[in-house]
Formats: structure tokens, sequence, C-alpha cells
């Protein structure tokens, strides 16, 4: 634990926490926009800056990337912050002067509209790298990346054609601050083909990365519910058998053992891939194969390998 004071009030921070989870912990708010926990800070955006005061030095720092340490003062409001604050928030403001979050953050400091000399954009993305981020470090595709340098600096897929490596998994509509990443899944697409209208099926469309990504059938419902290239990946990824793809989430329920039918014979118990199913005694002194609902990831192996069809799915009202 370390001891340091945010605006005034002492507070034990643990080892490795940042200035702004610690004031986050400790209720004290602070702006920022590129910051998510699944994800290495950045400080991209500079609106969490807060004033740092260690030993006789007094920085202003991003709060997202400044470890706490022992003895530190921390003002989140101090003069200087604000005005920093500020000043990213005119700049923002000029290049995306129609993001909703922009203009919310933008009011709360008192700012309605860019200083004079800043020339007015319409742009949407603050380019924070959110998106990046969560595609290179948490979903590890590396579909996309910045392009370009300086002002002209923008995420792109490689070369701003198809980006072939997206799974389709919207994380980077998901961390977007701005809103400005699209997913949308078609429930019936089509193309125009010289030879006429083609029927493609339901796919799953973003289309700032030029991707098209056919949807997987759920075997239950009869929905689709996830791109079929995102579970190739998964597939390959993940010890789980091929049928615990067939079916959606929303209806992968654990199985259920009919005590009656059951041998004990323990076929389903060699055949699951999580080890969720084990033996047990009944009131009778007969062995019966037990599922722990806590274990199971419902992938039904254990219905395709039972020898006298005791186990089952239950209905989904």
């Amino acid at each position: 634990m370390v001891n340091l004071t945010i605006n005034g009030k002492k507070i034990k921070a643990n080892e490795g926490q940042t200035l702004l989870q610690v004031a986050g912990d400790n209720g004290i708010k602070i702006p920022t926009l590129c910051a998510v926990d699944a994800v290495e800070p950045y400080g991209s955006c500079r609106l969490c800056v807060v004033e740092v005061k260690n030993g006789n030095m007094v920085t202003i720092e991003t709060s997202c990337t400044y470890p706490a340490a022992e003895g530190l003062e921390v003002q989140t409001d101090s003069e200087e912050v604000i005005k920093a604050r500020k000043l990213v928030l005119e700049l923002l403001l000029a290049r995306c002067p129609n993001v909703k979050i922009v203009q919310e953050l933008a009011a709360e400091y008192g700012i309605t509209k860019p200083a004079d000399h800043l020339t007015m954009e319409n742009e949407y993305c603050i380019v924070c790298g959110l998106c990046v981020r969560a595609c290179h470090e948490v979903v590890k595709a590396g579909a996309i990346s910045f392009a370009g340098n300086g002002k002209d600096k923008r995420v792109d897929s490689p070369f701003s054609l198809e980006a072939e490596s997206c799974i389709g998994c919207g994380s980077c509509a998901f961390v977007c601050p701005t809103g400005i990443i699209k997913v949308r899944d078609m429930e019936n697409a089509t193309e125009n083909m010289p030879a006429g209208e083609v029927t493609i099926g339901p796919e799953r469309i973003i289309e700032n990365w030029n991707r098209s990504l056919p949807m997987q059938i759920c075997k239950d419902s009869g929905n689709a519910y996830a791109p079929e290239f995102m579970l190739k990946r998964f597939r390959e990824d993940m010890q789980l058998p091929d049928q615990f793809f067939d079916i959606s989430p929303s209806h992968r329920e654990c199985p259920e053992v009919d005590e009656d039918l059951c041998l004990g014979c323990g076929a389903c118990l060699d055949e699951c891939p999580v080890g969720a199913i084990r033996l047990k005694l009944t009131d009778d002194s007969e062995v019966r194969s037990n599922i722990m609902k806590t274990h199971c990831c419902g992938c039904r192996s254990c219905t395709i390998y039972c020898v006298r069809s005791a186990i089952k799915v239950p209905e989904i009202a």
C-alpha cells in the first residue's frame, strides 16, 4: 500500500494502480475519453491531466498513465489543470464539433465554440487509438492500425482495403468513445452482380474497415448470432468441440441428467471437454452422472455420447 493525497484528502492506494484508478475508487471524477480497463493506458486524449507534486517538483501529468506512489500530492481541479483541459476540449471541439460526448464535456468547462484561430473540421474520430489497442491487445487480431502522420493521422485498415484479419467481433465499436465505428447485422444481405441480384444471407458489415462477414446460424433458434470467420478463429484457439459453436450463447443451456435412464457408465464424463461432469451416489447407493452447472459450457457433447439418451437439454421457454 502507498499513501498519497488527492485534493487534500489522504488516500491509501494499492501499488501498481494509476492515479486515475485511485481517484475513481475514491469517488473523485476525472474526465477521460481514452481510458478503458481492458487495454493498457495510453494517455492520448489528455483530458485526464492532473497536477502532481512529487517532492519539490510540480508537473502536469496524465492520470491514466501516472502510477500512484508514496507521498504524492495530487490536484485534479487546480487552475493549471482546468486550463489544460479547456485547451484540449477546444481542440477536440474544433476537430469534432458534432460529436455529442465532446459537446457535453466542452459544455461542462464552459466552452461553446473553439477559439477563433482554430480551423473548424467535421471529423468524428478523435484518434484516441482505443479501437486499435482493443484489436491488438484484447482480440489479438491486429486488423486495424494508425495510418498517416500529424494532422493526417487516422485509423484505417491496411492500405484502406478490406481488413482481412478482422473477425467481426465489434470490439472496436464497443470501445469507440464517439460512436463513429458502425457494426450492422443484415438479416438477408444481397449483392448486385452482372447476372442479377445474388442473395448472400445473414451478414455482419463493418464499413469502417470494408469488412463483410457471413453469419453463423444457431441450430436451435435458427437465428444468425456471430460471424462464421470469428467462430472459426475461436475453434482454432479454444479446446472445445465443434458443436459448441453451433448454438448461440442464449440457447446454450446446461443439460440435465435423467437418473432413471442413466447407467452411470461414465461415457459422458470421459467426453466432457471442461470437466463439468462427475459421478455421484444416489440415496439408493447407485452411481449416476452429475453435471455441475457452474462448470458446464453448454457444448452438449454429453448428449451425443450418452448411450441411453439420459442427458437432455431443457427446452427454453
